[in-house]
């Protein structure tokens, strides 16, 4: 399989699926709360983090463990930040739903976990 299919295509297709998924969903069937800790900030944190730690695995394993940082950090951590913030302005001007800031800052922290995630996994290994 080439990495062009493995690494762009592959997850290119599954990424626009479940965000025509989440925008046709209707936002009643979601469980909401008024607490500070919301489960739908849990979930886009979620989200965020395991598509970066992907993205991040990915890479590395691809480059053999010698990641181009720049490279890394834009594919794992900026993209996946400006896919969130795309997805919350879609979903209020063209899918009757509101795009919400909090939504947006779940999604970018998930990223940003996932990144100090990969930093750190990086220095252990070259450690070693």
């Amino acid at each position: 399989m080439s990495s062009y299919f493995r690494y762009t295509l592959i997850p290119a297709i599954v990424a626009l699926v479940i965000f025509y998924v989440t925008c046709i969903v209707n936002v009643d069937s979601i469980p909401g709360s008024e607490s500070f800790l919301q489960y739908d900030k849990i979930a886009h944190f979620g989200m965020f983090f395991v598509l970066s730690a992907a993205i991040y695995f990915d890479y590395y394993r691809l480059h053999n463990g010698k990641p181009n940082k720049f490279k890394w950090v834009l594919y794992g951590l900026i993209i996946p930040i400006i896919y969130g913030g795309l997805i919350e302005i879609v979903q209020q001007k063209y899918f009757g739903r509101s795009g919400e800031l909090m939504d947006f800052v779940a999604d970018s922290l998930g990223s940003l976990a996932a990144t100090a995630g990969a930093f750190i996994y990086l220095n252990l290994n070259r450690k070693q």
